[in-house]
């Protein structure tokens, strides 16, 4: 009888020790994906000289990923423009620098925690 206790409660830490591990594997795989896409966004910006269709459209995939992206850009002048989601880039001739944000929910879903969580980077 008390081999078979002993099994069950090996087999139970085990259990939960794989789960966990899974659970935190998959957390840091989020936390990568949103890192790489923020390193995308501002390669992006920088190579299409701060192109607004190029600063819709990584907004747009940036929704589609379930991403908060804001692009603040630094105008010529000295004035800063924001754009989100809900405001489009329209006007960019003279932006000279952008300050990418990209907010991001991580998941550990065996121990019910998300939390939300900002990059930020800056492409000139």
């Amino acid at each position: 009888m008390p081999v078979i206790i002993k099994s069950f409660m090996g087999i139970f830490f085990f259990s939960l020790v794989v789960f966990l591990g899974l659970g935190i594997v998959n957390y840091q795989m989020d936390v990568n994906r949103a890192l790489h896409y923020k390193q995308d966004v501002i390669r992006e910006l920088q190579n299409s000289n701060f192109s607004p269709s190029v600063m819709n459209a990584c907004m747009k995939t940036g929704e589609d990923r379930d991403y908060e992206v804001s692009i603040d850009v630094s105008l010529g002048d000295g004035s800063h423009a924001t754009y989100t989601n809900g405001c489009q880039a329209q006007d960019t001739a003279d932006v000279s620098a952008a300050y990418v944000t990209v907010l991001y929910k991580s998941r550990l879903p065996f121990l019910g925690i998300e939390t939300s969580n900002r990059l930020r980077g800056f492409a000139r």
